[in-house]
């Protein structure tokens, strides 16, 4: 009877998580590609609920293959690849369900050099989770160029006491281009100390940019010193894409003047064309008929207007008039004087 006790206890000691139940997040990338150097961001959301589950217990696990390439250069491990947790059954008792920002670059012979911030050598090819630094990359960083191809990235559930046990759930590419010709990147001391007064406060954002592009930074290495020291948007809690410097942008614009020309143009008066005019209507007073679509001439503006004319000739006509009225009389009275004169 002891015996028949002691296997089911044994089976529930020794069973294990089927890691294949546990459900899969959402998984965003962006980019989805780029050349060497380039950011990317990983966002892991609607993380499955494990708190429930039985020992041994089973974490998600992310695996980054861009350092594989390189051999022995940084201590690998998960099969060549570099992997993390990046939520454990811990975080599910404690009911953290967040979402995680995954955020690195990869490496190029173009990124800004390390710099060293609170006894780390820290560069902008260090995979950050939600801003804490989860694994650093200061050596390769921009020593190498990442070799151009297609890469995977996983994430999988594997068994805290056996990781060996592993159960991929997500499955995300990443294609790495050609990138461009390589050029000298500003030295550490090149602006070292600007990046500490800016990450202490003791200069304004304004001056961080004006200082590092008076020693030669280009918008990308800028932004790389900003994903350093936790200054990115997203890392300060600020909605909005990583790869836009808005104050620089604002502040770096062509201050050219437009310097507006008073013009004076003279503007020469044209002669007033005027229209022919199409006569249709008949004259009533003669009965005499006008030929239709008949073109009349313009008058000129120094003629004598025909109106005057007229009223001078209707006045020498009532003067004659008159004058020979006057005569009439005239003669009428002195033939009837004289008519009188012979009667008497």
């Amino acid at each position: 009877m002891i015996g028949l006790g002691v296997i089911p206890l044994c089976n529930a000691v020794w069973a294990t998580t089927d890691l294949s139940t546990l459900g899969s997040p959402y998984v965003t990338i962006s980019p989805n590609s780029g050349p060497p150097g380039t950011q990317i961001t990983l966002t892991v959301s609607h993380i499955p609920d494990i708190s429930k589950t039985n020992y041994p217990y089973p974490d998600l696990y992310i695996y980054l293959p861009f350092s594989q390439p390189f051999g022995t250069t940084l201590t690998s491990h998960c099969g060549g690849q570099d992997c993390f947790p990046i939520y454990t059954h811990d975080d599910a008792l404690n009911h953290d369900f967040a979402d995680r920002v995954i955020t690195f670059s990869l490496p190029s012979t173009n990124n800004s050099k390390p710099i060293f911030l609170n006894g780390f050598e820290n560069s902008v090819c260090d995979v950050t989770e939600n801003g804490k630094v989860m694994e650093r990359f200061s050596t390769l960083c921009n020593t190498k160029d990442e070799p151009r191809g297609v890469y995977q990235i996983k994430l999988a559930w594997t068994l805290e006491s056996d990781s060996e046990q592993v159960y991929t759930t997500k499955i995300i590419p990443f294609l790495v281009t050609p990138g461009p010709s390589p050029f000298e990147s500003p030295t550490a001391d090149n602006g070292n100390a600007i990046l500490k007064e800016y990450q202490n406060g003791t200069i304004s954002q304004a001056q961080f940019y004006t200082e590092l592009k008076s020693r030669g930074w280009t918008d990308e290495q800028v932004r790389q010193a900003l994903a350093v020291i936790g200054k990115l948007p997203h890392q300060m809690g600020v909605s909005g894409p990583d790869s836009k410097l808005s104050i620089y942008q604002t502040n770096s614009t062509n201050n050219t003047d437009t310097i507006q020309k008073n013009v004076t143009v003279s503007v020469i008066p044209q002669p007033e064309i005027k229209q022919y005019t199409n006569v249709t209507n008949i004259k009533e007073e003669s009965n005499i008929p006008v030929q239709q679509n008949s073109t009349i001439q313009p008058t000129q503006d120094n003629s004598v207007p025909t109106q005057s004319n007229s009223i001078w000739n209707n006045i020498i006509i009532v003067l004659s008039i008159v004058a020979a009225a006057i005569m009439t009389g005239v003669i009428i009275f002195v033939k009837t004087y004289r008519s009188k004169g012979n009667s008497r």
